[in-house]
């Protein structure tokens, strides 16, 4: 019997996951409430789990942090300084999604389809987006606006609506927009340029140099000259082998690369490291 690879523990995480926040508000409308909540706030059995960047918006506009969102936000940092953003690659349903739409391009549009090429810094325009999200929020709104771009958020609330309110959510409508963009660029636009829920997961996985991380050992690679299966096997876009800042911010832990490494002398790894 095969074993089973990263990618293949890893899918079954995220649609587990996909699957549990259908299940969860139709549970809840049966009064049985174990678990509750969105992407953004949630219970599971009485432990408090936030979206960080919710919990930052909250506490800047009310100045007050309640003990439940303190303990929600930093178990959600406190794994990022550990694990890295696995919760980007593991756990949000739109990143499944948009890797579900990404492997669809590479099977039925040609090879030579590059579709979308740029060379922006994805982290920085992240950076750029999560500032003017916050400044506007502050000054001018009284609801998150950044709460507005979650998008394992609006996932969550989908079924929430449909299933607690009998409304169906434009929400469907606007991923399903977004997947056709990435569909057409060739390119996972959104968790690579826009998603600001990734910028403080990112901060705090900096924090902690020797964090679980993608390991490269030069003396093992057998690639051949302008083969590499580890480039090739990351949405991303990323090369593995490059331990750059750009993999450092960039680089979710998916394990891909991992997988498709094996043959190829096992040069990658997942490690608690430092980067040399």
């Amino acid at each position: 019997m095969k074993k089973p690879t990263i990618k293949t523990w890893r899918r079954a995480l995220q649609i587990g996951v996909a699957l549990a926040f259908i299940l969860i508000p139709i549970l809840n409308h049966f009064r049985i409430s174990y678990f509750t909540g969105n992407f953004l706030s949630f219970y599971a059995a009485g432990l408090p789990l936030a979206d960080p960047l919710a919990v930052l918006q909250i506490t800047l506009k009310n100045y007050y942090l309640s003990v439940d969102l303190f303990i929600g936000a930093g178990i959600a940092l406190g794994l990022a300084m550990i694990l890295g953003t696995a919760f980007c690659s593991w756990i949000c349903p739109f990143g499944l999604l948009s890797e579900l739409t990404h492997e669809i391009v590479q099977r039925i549009l040609p090879r030579r389809y590059k579709g979308l090429t740029t060379q922006i810094n994805g982290f920085r325009l992240k950076i750029i987006i999560f500032f003017l999200g916050l400044t506007g929020f502050l000054i001018f709104s009284t609801t998150p606006v950044l709460n507005q771009l979650s998008l394992p958020a609006w996932y969550s609330r989908i079924f929430q609506f449909y299933f607690e309110q009998k409304h169906v959510s434009f929400a469907i409508v606007m991923i399903f927009i977004i997947l056709l963009v990435e569909l057409a660029a060739h390119k996972r636009l959104w968790c690579l340029y826009i998603c600001p829920q990734a910028v403080l997961l990112v901060f705090a996985k900096l924090i902690n140099p020797a964090r679980l991380k993608v390991g490269f050992e030069d003396e093992k690679c057998l690639c051949n000259k302008g083969r590499d299966p580890c480039l090739q096997a990351c949405s991303l876009s990323l090369d593995p082998k490059q331990l750059s800042h750009i993999l450092e911010t960039e680089c979710n832990n998916c394990g891909d690369c991992i997988v498709a490494c094996k043959k190829m002398g096992k040069a990658l790894q997942f490690q608690f490291k430092s980067s040399k």
